[in-house]
């Protein structure tokens, strides 16, 4: 009978921590951790802390670079955004914005070439996106494509002339 009161004094004690652990998720660091430690728990949003830009000096034809970081909270809005290319992301961005006001966050930067190491401020609620995508207005087809950034720990964003190339950082 001992045996079964201490597998439960030690369950208790486990639900007590995932408790205790799950009011402070919010924290993109102890979702990080969490996820790393306990078996059922499923990091679910981006683990994404930074984002830093550097530009060649003749990126993008030497004419600046528009880059849109967008963060989504709703799995629903993530196919329409997907298929679309840099040039189209920011034809329709305000459109897309007032549509999908409550799920999207943006955090936009215009980089100029030969720019040297320059970090991206981030929303607010950036650590509660399950999906982060990278829209990049190139004159080049080559740079115009949508990047799936949401794995990434700490990006570098490398402009290039014709396209942008992406790096993950040591923390």
């Amino acid at each position: 009978m001992n045996y079964i009161k201490i597998n439960n004094l030690a369950l208790i004690n486990l639900l007590m921590i995932l408790a205790i652990m799950s009011n402070l998720v919010g924290c993109s660091s102890i979702k990080k951790t969490m996820s790393m430690i306990v078996p059922f728990y499923s990091l679910d949003t981006t683990p994404l802390d930074s984002i830093s830009v550097i530009s060649d000096v003749n990126s993008n034809g030497n004419m600046p670079v528009a880059i849109d970081i967008v963060f989504i909270n709703d799995k629903t809005v993530n196919a329409s955004l997907l298929g679309l290319t840099g040039p189209q992301w920011f034809a329709n961005k305000s459109g897309l914005l007032l549509r999908y006001s409550k799920e999207l966050s943006v955090a936009h930067l215009e980089v100029v070439p030969q720019t040297l190491k320059e970090k991206i401020p981030l929303p607010s609620d950036y650590s509660n996106a399950f999906k982060v995508l990278l829209f990049a207005n190139y004159v080049e087809a080559a740079g115009q494509h949508v990047a799936d950034i949401t794995q990434f720990n700490e990006l570098q964003i490398l402009l290039k002339k014709s396209s942008y190339q992406l790096k993950e950082m040591e923390p």
